[in-house]
């Protein structure tokens, strides 16, 4: 496979939530984008616009924050966003709406075991386990890359479920997935060739307003 036949992989997280500003978990359940989310999703839809000329495909969570995010890119690049399932944030159950803190002093144990980022068999109660969740995201990354050869790829997506993909394509590099920050609306790029990924960009914010 020739330098014309790699594939590029653009990252997105959706844009700020009213969740994000109060610190909530909130996995399946939706949250409405803030006026600075708005605003994110605008700026990137711009930066990619003028960046990106070889789009094949534009893949987004279903859920509604992904999916206002990935339209708003969609319109710039003259694309429709395509749902996947697989791309859905880790189903946080029980917790689903619970800030941190409250998670901290109301259910010590569970926090206490949430912290070992290495546990992969932590399961959210009522929702799903971490290797469960790897498992689902790995296998939507390997269905995506089946689907295409060349040109560049945007997924929209969330916090969780963009660090499990980047575990799963760098598993050198970034198997610390909860070690490094995914900004919203940053972008995030991977090259994939030759059954190798290497990472081009990491949370890359330079379009965002400040």
């Amino acid at each position: 496979m020739g330098e014309d036949m790699a594939l590029r992989l653009i990252l997105i997280r959706h844009a700020e939530t009213v969740a994000n500003v109060q610190r909530r978990w909130v996995g399946w359940n939706d949250t409405p984008l803030t006026e600075r989310g708005e605003a994110q999703a605008e700026a990137v839809a711009r930066r990619l616009a003028a960046e990106v000329t070889d789009a094949v495909a534009l893949y987004t969570s279903p859920l509604p924050r992904a999916r206002r995010t990935a339209e708003t890119i969609g319109r710039a690049l003259g694309l429709t966003p395509t749902p996947l399932d697989g791309l859905r944030e880790i189903n946080f159950g029980a917790m689903d709406g619970v800030t941190l803190e409250e998670m901290k002093t109301q259910y010590p144990d569970l926090y206490e075991r949430w912290r070992d980022r290495t546990d992969v068999e932590f399961t959210w109660p009522g929702g799903e386990r971490r290797s469960d969740f790897f498992r689902r995201v790995s296998a939507t990354c390997d269905d995506i890359l089946s689907r295409h050869r060349q040109g560049t790829v945007l997924i929209v997506a969330h916090g969780g479920t963009l660090r499990a993909m980047l575990a799963y394509l760098l598993p050198e590099q970034m198997s610390r997935w909860w070690g490094y920050e995914l900004g919203h609306c940053t972008l995030t790029q991977v090259l994939a060739e030759d059954g190798r990924a290497s990472l081009l960009a990491l949370n890359d914010d330079a379009h965002l307003p400040s």
